[in-house]
């Protein structure tokens, strides 16, 4: 019984989607779309010199930004949903959760997560569609993270789970959490 909710939940999602996409002129890449809100958004922040990284895939694909927390920043609404995270990741390997997700344009998830010894990660999603990791290369830390990711509308189209990747020399255990 619960798979076929969840095929009939992806089955409405899907004609969502294609709907939306009929009855809009709107360009959905994120590739081509500057004007969308959350780019616009991202290009304010820049010009205020707010610290703020695009999201952008190896592929060159924006999906969003990554803002880190500062005193000013910090996050004060309850998120939907949260998971702590306790991962050993080997040298060269990426890791992603269990949970998956629907994402859409505007979701904020915010991270806090410390790593036991510096070496180069990444923060990205897992394309569950694809069988993908999806690294976002302005997330690069030696240190862990602090701050939040602004999605566009590219991660409409699939489903995806947390990840990250180690890209050091070195097994990293990364803990901490994200919510969204």
């Amino acid at each position: 019984m619960r798979d076929m909710i969840k095929k009939v939940k992806r089955c409405v999602a899907v004609c969502l989607c294609v709907a939306l996409f009929l009855t809009t002129d709107q360009i959905t890449s994120a590739h081509e779309n500057a004007d969308s809100d959350i780019m616009q958004e991202y290009l304010e922040k820049v010009a205020a010199g707010v610290e703020v990284y695009l999201l952008v895939d190896e592929e060159g694909v924006m999906f969003g930004y990554y803002e880190p927390y500062g005193k000013e920043n910090v996050n004060a609404v309850m998120p939907r949903y949260g998971v702590n995270i306790n991962w050993t990741i080997a040298p060269q390997k990426s890791s992603y959760g269990e949970n998956v997700y629907t994402l859409g344009e505007g979701i904020e998830i915010s991270v806090s997560i410390a790593v036991s010894q510096e070496g180069t990660s990444y923060l990205g999603l897992y394309d569950t569609a694809a069988d993908k990791v999806r690294k976002f290369a302005d997330t690069k830390s030696t240190n862990g993270w602090n701050g939040k990711l602004i999605l566009t509308s590219e991660f409409t189209t699939s489903t995806y789970s947390f990840a990250i990747l180690n890209y050091s020399d070195s097994t990293i255990t990364y803990t901490g959490h994200y919510s969204l």
